[in-house]
């Protein structure tokens, strides 16, 4: 009525278990190595594009640096935003006075069409 398989149905279940474990050996080399490679820069977007690399949610990235190395997305993100305040350039001030220190109301004067006639 049906085929014989050539392998029995415990070898099939013994090589699905052995290649389950390797997966999941791959898999936690996989991790282990994207949180390394994660943890090699504080660029911003750094973490995103090594979690879209290895395939894997960039929050569950995150977990996984918060979970081995507590503290250091924090410490990453004081070193962004002290990076970032040292690269910006203080806006000049500016000021409503006429160029010549005077303090007048010097405005501009929209001309209207019948002003401009």
């Amino acid at each position: 009525m049906t085929d014989t398989p050539v392998k029995t149905i415990k070898e099939l279940r013994e090589a699905s278990e052995a290649s389950e474990a390797q997966a999941k050996k791959d898999k936690a080399a996989l991790l282990d190595a994207a949180v390394k490679e994660a943890m090699t820069s504080t660029a911003y977007g750094h973490l995103s594009a090594v979690a879209r690399e290895a395939g894997i949610a960039a929050q569950y990235l995150r977990t996984l640096i918060e979970n081995q190395h507590p503290g250091w997305l924090d410490q990453a993100a004081e070193e962004r935003d002290a990076a970032k305040a040292a690269k910006a350039k203080p806006k000049p001030t500016r000021s409503r006075t006429a160029k010549g220190g005077e303090g007048g109301t010097a405005r501009r004067t929209r001309k209207s069409g019948a002003a401009a006639a």
